[in-house]
Parts: C-alpha cells; sequence; structure tokens
C-alpha cells in the first residue's frame, strides 16, 4: 500500500463506503419489494408473474450481497494495510486501476491470466461447451 498516497486511499475508501451505503439502500428497497409481493392472487398469470418478479429481486439480492461482501473485503484490507497490493503475485496494483474498480485484488495481468486458467479448466471439463 505504500504506493498510494494517503489522499489517494482516502479517496478511494470514501468511493467503496459510498458503494457500500448505496447497497445496502438497495437491499432496504429488495426487501420491501419483496414484502409487496402478494402471493393470495387467484389469477395464475398473477401468480407467475408475481413469482417472477421475486426471483429477479432475490437473484439481484443475491449479486448485492456478494458486492457488499467484496466491499468489505476492501476496506478491511484498506484497515490491515494490505491495499492496493495484488494477492497473486505481490505486486502493486495502479493507482487507476483501484479508482476505476476499488474492489480489485489482482492487476490487471494478474487476473487476466486466473482467468484465462479458468475457461481452460472449464474447456477442459466440458469441451462440447466450447
Amino acid at each position: 500500500m505504500h504506493h498510494l498516497t494517503e489522499p489517494q486511499i482516502a479517496a478511494l475508501k470514501q468511493l467503496l463506503l459510498d458503494e457500500r451505503a448505496a447497497i445496502l439502500a438497495r437491499a432496504g428497497e429488495f426487501v420491501r419489494d419483496s414484502a409487496a409481493f402478494a402471493m393470495d392472487t387467484g389469477d395464475h398469470q398473477d401468480l407467475a408473474a408475481s413469482e417472477a418478479a421475486r426471483a429477479l429481486s432475490q437473484g439481484l439480492a443475491g449479486h448485492e450481497r456478494r458486492r457488499l461482501s467484496e466491499v468489505d473485503a476492501a476496506l478491511a484490507r484498506i484497515h490491515a494495510r494490505t491495499f492496493g497490493v495484488c494477492e497473486a503475485t505481490g505486486d502493486e496494483i495502479p493507482f487507476p486501476r483501484l479508482h476505476s474498480r476499488p474492489t480489485a485484488r489482482y492487476t490487471v495481468e494478474a487476473q487476466e491470466e486466473a482467468e484465462a486458467e479458468a475457461k481452460a479448466e472449464a474447456e477442459a471439463e466440458d469441451p462440447a461447451a466450447y
């Protein structure tokens, strides 16, 4: 983290805190929206639409939970003073990458390598899917 200035760290921390607040606000909306789904409709089409909306809401909530976990982990790395260091290589993650993606855990090169390895493994497991 020594490659980042205190103002840079403060700016990145604020980005993360803002995103965390936004996620929690959306989570509150999901709870309110899901409570509004009426299950006592007599019309099967209304019931199907209601179930589809509930499934979409739950899927989004799952994504939001994962994103919140990423944000909290980044905030923990700031606190531990390990923020901005690639978890795969130990190299410094440049400020522009962190500014565009403050939850980044890897340099661009390490991320691309990990994605290529994951794709190769997936292709090896199921070549027909590719």
